[in-house]
């Protein structure tokens, strides 16, 4: 195997023992095209995603059309794509953002950016984990008429069982392979798919009428009721399109897109990687999208947009001491008042729930393979790319893993660490703008390995690579999340505090390497060349 791009007179390509713990990673190319899109398509995770952005954006932004937001982030957030896409392809390598980053820029950020990342989605695995319990499990439950306190309100100590017994099933699942992986995950696409068409079918089928007749039915009060009863405390989605809302609510949209473009964190394991880099990164955005807007407009279609948001205020916003009614006003609860047989409507509530078992392994592949790539280029423990002969996979690096993880559910469910998600997407748009800043200067510090790069991005507008041109429009983006995530009050509380917390990890991720440098420093190790060169497949 050959790595481009090394300076003359440099280490051989792959570099040397010396550089990296040794000179092939032992991982094997085993994922395919779908698989590779599979894993970051569920990373995007439309059910809990699109649940949440409809269960914030009436209570902040009651005049924001959800349906426009995504309509106008979508080509904002391809050029981020485009940008994953370009490094994927230059330098395919377990780690992704850390090897491109550290070789672009300096070894400094791309730690930086890597570690802040991964942080961001160990976290919300655990924040998931109590999020599919505490959420989506007691609104499956009303849809199925299940009353077992267990399910539909949880204690903490209940919670935490539950998140503990999964976080050890997945890291054993982990261990035994991407293949054994791929295949769990093709089974649960399945599932989870059959259950979200069903349930985008039956709000384009079912009429607004319907939906009145059977909420005033079924659900304990009237459709008028929360309407009059929403505005006469103050909420008011009336008149027309508030465009300011709309274009600030467009936070919502980069925060659940973010995913799409994780395969350059495992491209050491697939199979063609320069041309599945691009069917599963494009794909799994343009797939997306379509499923955003498609659901967001099925969802005004059928429930009405101000029928929803006054519905949302009263049981999740400034409403909820005057809500009284046995289930609150998630989209996986409001299943139960759509057409179709009783069946039909639990199966697809559960989806909602699976939803999150099926994204689950593409956090543990993100996390064990960007600690595999620091530990590589010795910024950790070197028995940490230990990989298994019989499942090529490592295994000390899962089970590490599957120890952070257990530690942020406990965090998550008695520290409230889930409240401050929502801040965190500041951190994420931080780690982009840097990543973009090294796609746009890589054509003139890493021009070898630029002029391998697709076609596209090679062409020039103006005598500037497009690559550039599309970088900079990435960060741009990116620094307008910040604005409105520092500015706004989008969800949560962007006070000092609650950001000191959001930083904290990245912090603590800064004063490591640090440490770490110093450690090897002490040993006699010298980082400047090690980060010259791309690590050996």
């Amino acid at each position: 195997m050959t790595t481009t791009g090394t300076r003359p007179g440099a280490q051989p390509p792959g570099g040397s023992r010396n550089l990296f713990v040794r000179n092939a990673t032992g991982l094997v190319r085993e994922l395919s095209a779908f698989d590779a899109f599979n894993l970051v398509f569920s990373a995007v995770l439309i059910p809990v995603g699109i649940t949440e952005v409809m269960a914030f954006t009436p209570m902040f932004w009651p005049h924001a059309n959800m349906l426009l937001s995504f309509l106008l982030a979508t080509p904002l957030v391809a050029t981020c794509g485009l940008v994953y896409l370009y490094f994927t392809v230059i330098m395919p390598r377990s780690g992704g953002d850390y090897v491109w980053v550290s070789r672009t820029l300096t070894p400094f950020l791309g730690f930086f950016v890597n570690f802040s990342i991964t942080f961001v989605f160990l976290t919300w695995i655990a924040f998931n984990f109590t999020y599919m319990l505490s959420v989506m499990g007691p609104a499956a439950a009303f849809v199925g008429g299940w009353h077992s306190a267990a399910l539909t309100s949880p204690s903490n100590g209940e919670l935490m069982v539950v998140a503990t017994i999964l976080t050890a099933a997945f890291t054993i699942l982990m261990i035994f392979g991407v293949r054994v992986v791929a295949r769990y995950m093709v089974v649960t696409f399945a599932i989870v798919w059959l259950g979200m068409l069903a349930w985008l079918v039956a709000m384009l089928v079912g009429s607004h009428s319907h939906f009145v007749s059977s909420w005033n039915a079924s659900s304990g009060t009237t459709y008028n009721a929360i309407i009059s009863r929403a505005h006469g405390l103050g909420f008011s989605a009336g008149g027309g399109i508030g465009w300011g809302a709309t274009i600030f609510a467009m936070i919502y949209s980069f925060q659940v897109y973010t995913g799409f473009q994780w395969t350059g964190y495992f491209a050491g394991e697939i199979r063609n990687v320069r041309r599945t880099a691009a069917t599963s990164i494009l794909g799994a955005l343009l797939i997306s999208a379509i499923g955003y807007v498609l659901g967001v407009g099925l969802i005004y279609k059928y429930f009405g947009f101000k029928f929803f948001g006054a519905s949302v205020f009263m049981g999740l916003g400034g409403g909820s001491a005057h809500w009284n009614l046995k289930f609150l006003p998630y989209l996986p609860a409001l299943v139960k008042f759509l057409p179709g047989p009783h069946w039909l409507l639990v199966f697809i509530a559960l989806c909602f729930v699976a939803s999150i078992l099926w994204w689950t392994p593409t956090g543990f592949m993100l996390g064990t393979r960007n600690l595999f790539a620091w530990s590589f280029d010795r910024l950790a423990p070197e028995k940490l790319t230990t990989v298994s002969d019989r499942f090529h996979t490592p295994v000390i690096a899962t089970v590490t893993i599957g120890c952070v993880v257990e530690l942020l559910n406990y965090l998550n469910i008695y520290q409230g660490l889930g409240a401050y998600l929502l801040n965190i997407v500041a951190v994420l748009a931080l780690a982009f703008i840097i990543v973009s800043i090294a796609a746009a200067i890589a054509p003139w510090r890493r021009p070898q390995l630029h002029a391998q790069g697709p076609g596209w991005a090679r062409t020039k507008i103006a005598g500037v690579p497009v690559i550039t041109w599309v970088a900079a429009i990435s960060a741009v983006s990116w620094g307008f999340v910040i604005y409105v995530a520092f500015h706004t009050g989008f969800g949560g509380t962007f006070g000092l505090k609650p950001m000191l917390e959001a930083f904290s990890a990245p912090a603590i991720g800064v004063i490591y390497y640090i440490g770490a440098r110093l450690y090897r420093r002490h040993q006699g190790m010298s980082f400047g060349q090690t980060f010259a060169e791309i690590p050996p497949e």
